[in-house]
């Protein structure tokens, strides 16, 4: 059985500035399947809604992956490939009716700057969307950003490079190419395997650039240790380190295969071995009565108990950025308990941290995984249970201002 559990911080940047956190993220168990999502708000001046994108795709993706695996054999691969065909179209619906039904305010005009807009440019945002189902991962995700998967002594990028995503720009929903931009992996991971989705200010607050392998070995040492209760309690002072000391929004969403018990196993083979002897015993039990002898061997039919496989979605965690004013809520999932509200206000463009790092130890008794950056941490708030990202910091590029 797959679960999963994600966490999200406002970055320092945005706590000075009162940008709000543009980050968002969800998670929804379908069966023993899990489908999870993070997205990523633009920063820039003209990207004045990102935050209410990030959510939007967010809650989308989440509606539909959880049909796509609502099926009597959940396809993970197949479930993220349909995916985007489908998403992007609704995500362009509900921002033009997002769009029509609250108006740009006098302040966000000013912000956008002047000149005709397409509207999804206000509200653009990159998503990550995993499928994992059996003991296939499969992701779909357009722009920056990184899908991980960890075994013991194994770590793989989910899902190919894109040239393109030089400095801070970026593919978007926002584009008209969006669904020709998105890209696509699939792999496959046995129990307790570690699978990490994460906006792209978790990795900019590392200081060497192959932090991907020292974090994944981390994280698949921490679960074998302490187990994925304790390791999913500490996602969230790992996202605040890292907000605090890269200044962007940080989300993370963890996801990992639960090794089934010996004695689960044994129970759930004594319970099909007693039913299917039920049966054979039950039918023998008819034959002799019908015919009033006994049956010859090979006329004695032979009955297998079957358990109906059949699913229904149920929602496990989610957790959203800030709530921007007239956001629509229908099928948004649940916000988690505790998740703390964030001050609104206009996007602002991210920035790579450059700084050099130190180690950082919780104070969980889960090791953080990985070196950050030394930088002196802003005061953020305290830990929440699965509070949202929050948005990148200003001084480069606005993301999605791809020609």
């Amino acid at each position: 059985m797959w679960i999963a559990e994600g966490a999200s911080r406002r970055g320092s940047s945005h706590e000075r500035t009162g940008a709000p956190n543009q980050d968002a993220y969800a998670v929804e168990r379908v069966g023993a399947c899990v489908v999870a999502a993070v997205a990523d708000g633009h920063g820039g001046r003209r990207y004045v809604r990102s935050q209410v994108g990030s959510r939007l795709a967010v809650r989308l993706s989440m509606e539909l992956g959880a049909e796509l695996l609502s099926v009597r054999r959940p396809d993970a691969s197949s479930a993220a490939h349909s995916l985007p065909g489908r998403l992007v179209p609704a995500w362009r619906a509900a921002v033009d009716e997002h769009y029509a039904l609250h108006p740009l305010t006098a302040e966000e005009v000013e912000k956008a700057g002047d000149g005709p807009l397409d509207p999804a440019i206000l509200y653009g945002a990159t998503l990550i969307v995993a499928f994992a189902a059996g003991d296939v991962v499969a992701v779909a995700q357009i722009g920056d950003g990184s899908a991980l998967g960890a075994a013991p002594q194994r770590v793989e990028h989910l899902v190919p490079g894109d040239d393109r995503l030089v400095a801070n720009e970026t593919t978007s929903l926002c584009l008209p190419t969006a669904l020709a931009d998105f890209r696509w992996g699939t792999a496959y991971f046995g129990d307790g395997s570690a699978i990490l989705l994460s906006t792209d200010g978790y990795g900019n607050s590392f200081a060497s650039e192959g932090w991907e392998d020292e974090v994944m070995a981390d994280l698949v040492n921490e679960l074998g240790a302490h187990g994925f209760e304790e390791v999913a309690g500490a996602l969230d002072s790992w996202a605040a380190d890292s907000a605090a000391v890269g200044g962007d929004d940080v989300t993370l969403v963890l996801l990992s295969r639960l090794p089934e018990s010996p004695r689960r196993r044994r129970s759930a083979w004594l319970a099909t071995g007693a039913l299917a002897a039920l049966a054979v015993t039950t039918a023998t039990a008819v034959g002799l009565a019908a015919r009033g002898a006994t049956p010859d061997p090979r006329e004695t039919p032979i009955m297998v108990a079957t358990t109906p496989t059949g699913t229904s979605p149920t929602s496990s965690t989610a957790s959203t950025a800030s709530t921007p004013t007239g956001l629509p809520t229908t099928g948004v999932p649940a916000t988690s308990a505790g998740a703390t509200p964030t001050p609104s206000g206009a996007g602002t463009t991210k920035t790579k941290s450059t700084t050099s790092k130190a180690t950082t130890t919780k104070a969980t008794t889960t090791k953080a995984p990985g070196t950050r950056s030394t930088g002196t941490p802003t005061t953020t708030a305290p830990p929440v249970q699965s509070s949202l990202p929050s948005p990148p910091s200003p001084t480069t590029k606005p993301k999605g201002a791809r020609s």
